[in-house]
């Protein structure tokens, strides 16, 4: 009997994290959330109090731990699934988030 594996859609791995996000909509801070995964093609957030509807632009800030400094400069990225586990970004074409 052979067994169905699920395939893995995404192009690069995820890792978990817990990172302070800033949401900007239209430029204009709307949030913080905190990640449950990140990738080099997009992040994972746990649900807030705002939250968008798929195919809506956004731009992330990343913040260490207690917003202390910015990790990362602003990201573009865009929703690609929204439930009540949370929301899916995928950094939009051309922008990759480098870590240090």
């Amino acid at each position: 009997m052979a067994y169905h594996q699920m395939r893995n859609r995404r192009r690069s791995e995820r890792y978990p994290a817990e990172i302070l996000v800033c949401i900007y909509h239209r430029a204009e801070a709307v949030g913080e959330y905190w990640t449950r995964d990140v990738s080099q093609g997009g992040i994972g957030l746990l649900p807030g109090k705002v939250m968008f509807w798929r195919g809506t632009r956004l731009e992330i800030q990343l913040y260490s731990r207690g917003r202390r400094r910015a990790i990362a400069r602003r990201v573009p990225a865009i929703v690609r699934h929204c439930s009540n586990r949370g929301m899916g970004l995928k950094f939009r074409a051309g922008e990759l988030l480098a870590l240090p």
